[in-house]
């Protein structure tokens, strides 16, 4: 059976993160989930992942851009994308400069970003 590709899903809404992997793990990927910044830096040190999903303000505006960099120092290979609910210019540039792979505006449409992660899977 071919490996499934890992993702590392963030976000402190508990509800988020109830409904989002599950639906990620029926279209075939492994997902953890991080409920904090904390959190996430353990499981990024602890684990590998093939793609990070981290809301843009998991417990302040903009630290998912901590996950991001700490992701990008540990496994620079790893897909980053970024959700947000606000999206802003000055958000947006901060995420290009992080070379982060997208940047998602909530409510997700599932069926795109699924799409999305499968095109840039296989892009690498």
């Amino acid at each position: 059976m071919p490996r499934r590709n890992r993702i590392l899903f963030v976000d402190d809404e508990p509800s988020i993160r109830l409904t989002l992997p599950p639906i990620l793990e029926q279209h075939g990927f492994q997902v953890e989930a991080a409920g904090s910044v904390a959190e996430a830096v353990a499981q990024i040190k602890a684990s590998r992942f093939d793609v990070l999903i981290s809301d843009l303000n998991v417990e302040e505006s903009g630290d998912g851009f901590r996950v991001v960099r700490a992701m990008r120092e540990t496994q620079p290979h790893c897909i980053a994308l970024i959700l947000t609910g606000h999206p802003g210019f000055e958000t947006a540039v901060d995420a290009l400069r992080l070379r982060v792979d997208d940047y998602v505006v909530k409510p997700v449409d599932v069926e795109t970003l699924i799409s999305s992660l499968r095109k840039k899977l296989k892009e690498k």
